[in-house]
């Protein structure tokens, strides 16, 4: 009889109710013999004391029911103490001993039910022996209350049953430290063949909410996906075979990510959007291919105070670009350049918007079929003359959020104009915590009294020892040069020299002010340009932003 009518003999037969039969007890060594029919099964009852691996010795060529003395097919089905299939055995005759067929499997302590027989009848004849556990694949952990312990970065090795047993499954407890990007690869064992069977690992966390699943057929197959930190339980299974024993293997990787710069790996649909903050890039992953069912799109929302212009920026980390589809506060696509989508790796896409909530969603691109990286950023512009495209936007706008860079009164900043040393002193004056100590008391300048719109923060500057002026004077609506830039910095917020500092060509030790450039280069606030300081240059606005910023980043 061919193996698959067999087959569906003992799907059919252990599916339904089976007679209940007293068992006897099998000890190990014993060679338990007799006949089974249709409805009649050798029943037995298997007791470890400790968990064991159990060596299972099949006879092959018992008499079938025909009465021939022929290579005949019979099973061992183990069941746990809850009568739920654990494991399946099968005379084997392509293993290339035509006398008997030996299989192994790990049992954890406890009393098993065994059955031996299929559908039809003939005879059979079995023993089994117990020694030391081998590998980590130990039965029962078909369910997540049995579930085996994994650790991140291991190769687990395990065995699935794949006659009369489709519902067998592996399940493993994981833990996730920290929020960061897990990969997951699933293969079968080397120098096995699946033929037609695929492995499938499903994973869910606590709340037995599913989280991704993919197939592995006949090849190593592997997700990335991102998760947050948690307890997880990664199940294996067979999606379809007609093979006895079906062995795996599963590893992992696990990049340990900072959670503010990714989007949440939760933001499924609009109930769940992540907040897409202006002027912050998100970096988001998504995965591809007919083989994952994981989350499709990735959901951004945002709102709006008032009608503004808006620009977002999304760059794809990998070959390709997906699309990004503009949605409204219902959900609704926008009916103007709701779908905008891209040949290149980068999708600029400007939008005029009224006040009111929206949803930015990213979709990879089609025919994907491995995970897609990209980034998300939206700037919303605040100054007329700095778009959202200003090679300093970033910069200026960070600034404006904190407070500190608050424009003119006509909407404008005023970028390429120099600094004023007066403006300099207000605007690092509106850094939140700055502390000032009072080193000595404010003089007398003939340019600044105490009537200028400037006088509290020139006086805080001068009395903490930070600047001194020049005889009488100040100076206050002189340009500020780079070099006395970087004086400024380092005495306002402390620096110290960090490793080493850049040699530029024009400006050296014999410099008075040299120290404090090299302090703001060992800092990576300032790199130079062409190997070049220009220490006598004056800093307009724009620079001042950088210079503050990249101050402000590293200091925190």
């Amino acid at each position: 009889m061919k193996k698959w009518v067999i087959l569906a003999l003992v799907l059919f037969s252990f599916t339904m109710p089976i007679p209940k039969v007293q068992a006897a007890s099998w000890q190990q060594g014993d060679i338990i013999k007799g006949y089974y029919s249709e409805n009649v099964y050798g029943t037995y009852t298997l007791s470890l004391e400790e968990d064991a691996r159990v060596k299972f010795t099949l006879t092959d060529g018992v008499n079938d029911y025909r009465g021939y003395s022929s290579p005949n097919e019979y099973y061992v089905i183990i069941f746990d103490s809850n009568d739920q299939r654990i494991g399946i055995i099968s005379t084997n005759l392509d293993d290339g001993d035509n006398l008997r067929t030996v299989q192994y499997i790990n049992l954890k302590k406890g009393t098993y039910h065994i059955k031996v027989g299929y559908g039809l009848m003939g005879d059979y004849e079995v023993t089994y022996e117990a020694s030391p556990i081998e590998g980590t694949d130990v039965e029962p952990n078909n369910e997540n209350s049995t579930a085996n312990l994994y650790t991140l970065g291991n190769t687990y090795s395990g065995v699935l049953y794949g006659l009369g047993i489709l519902s067998d499954n592996d399940t493993y407890k994981v833990e996730i430290p920290t929020f960061g990007k897990l990969r997951v690869r699933l293969q079968e064992t080397e120098g096995m063949s699946l033929r037609y069977s695929e492995f499938k690992l499903e994973a869910a966390n606590e709340k037995n909410g599913k989280i991704f699943s993919f197939r592995s057929t006949g090849k190593p197959s592997e997700i990335f996906v991102l998760l947050q930190p948690g307890i997880y339980y990664f199940k294996i299974s067979l999606h379809y075979s007609n093979t006895p024993t079906n062995n795996y293997t599963f590893t992992t990787s696990f990049d340990p990510l900072v959670e503010k710069d990714w989007e949440s790996g939760r933001n499924i649909d609009e109930a769940n959007a992540d907040l897409l903050e202006n002027n912050k890039t998100y970096n988001g992953f998504l995965l591809g291919g007919n083989y994952s069912y994981v989350q499709d799109w990735d959901y951004f929302k945002f709102t709006l105070t008032k009608n503004s212009r808006v620009t977002f920026i999304a760059n794809s980390k990998r070959e390709g670009f997906g699309s990004l589809i503009f949605l409204d506060e219902t959900g609704s696509q926008l009916s103007s350049g709701g779908y905008v989508t891209s040949d290149t790796d980068k999708i600029i896409e400007t939008k005029e918007l009224s006040s009111g909530t929206y949803y930015v969603v990213y979709i990879p691109r089609y025919g994907n079929n491995s995970y897609e990286e990209y980034n998300l950023t939206m700037r919303i512009q605040r100054f007329t003359d700095v778009p959202a495209m200003h090679p300093y936007y970033e910069q200026i706008e960070a600034l404006a959020q904190l407070g500190i860079n608050k424009g003119y009164t006509d909407g404008t900043f005023h970028p390429t104009e120099a600094i004023k040393r007066k403006h300099v002193f207000a605007l690092l004056s509106r850094v939140d915590g700055l502390k000032l100590p009072k080193l000595r008391t404010m003089k007398e300048f003939k340019d600044v009294t105490t009537m200028h719109p400037n006088y509290p923060e020139i006086k805080a500057f001068y009395e903490a020892g930070i600047i001194d002026g020049s005889g009488l004077y100040m100076s206050p609506d002189s340009d500020l040069t780079r070099a006395q830039l970087a004086k400024i910095l380092v005495n306002t917020f402390d620096l110290k020299m960090k490793g080493e500092g850049i040699e530029f060509s024009d400006i050296n030790s014999t410099n008075g002010l040299y120290k404090y450039v090299q302090i703001l280069a060992s800092n990576g606030i300032t790199l130079g340009y062409n190997g070049k300081f220009m220490p006598n240059d004056t800093v307009t606005r724009q620079h001042f932003s950088v210079f503050l910023q990249r101050t402000l980043q590293m200091i925190r």
